[in-house]
């Protein structure tokens, strides 16, 4: 756990939530924004943690191609938005319509929500997800 007391990985990134660094970061990397909306005492969030993301092949994939940030749906740290406007963790939730936990929004290279997924996805259902949200397509679901 770190201070803003929700369950969270210890190979998630630090941030000072200004998300347009975040997100020029990570695309200078090579690499997308992965933010995880949690709660505190939330079973799912939990049970994301400790078996989804706690999944090695997972784990590397994640860390790979996305940075990780965390944020606490009731929290009261400041983000700052990809247009500038600076909200609390729990307003910027409100503003996403984030409306259950753990949502995970995956930005783009440009800062745009590039996929939204809502609650508990087992390592298996949680990889393919992965792979679209840097941008793969399945080989089966390409068309020519």
């Amino acid at each position: 756990m770190r201070a803003q007391d929700i369950p969270v990985p210890e190979w998630f990134a630090a941030s000072l939530l200004d998300l347009r660094e975040d997100v020029a970061e990570a695309a200078g990397e090579g690499k997308r924004v992965m933010l995880y909306f949690g709660q505190a005492g939330c079973p799912a969030c939990e049970k994301l943690v400790r078996h989804t993301f706690g999944d090695p092949k997972i784990k590397t994939t994640a860390r790979k191609h996305f940075l990780p940030l965390a944020i606490n749906v009731w929290g009261d740290r400041e983000v700052t938005w990809m247009d500038g406007k600076k909200l609390s963790e729990k307003q910027l939730a409100a503003m996403l319509k984030v409306q259950a936990t753990p949502t995970l929004m995956f930005l783009d290279e440009k800062g745009a929500i590039a996929q939204r997924l809502t609650g508990y996805l087992s390592p298996a259902q949680f990889e393919p997800r992965l792979d679209a949200a840097m941008g793969k397509v399945p080989a089966a679901r390409r068309t020519n």
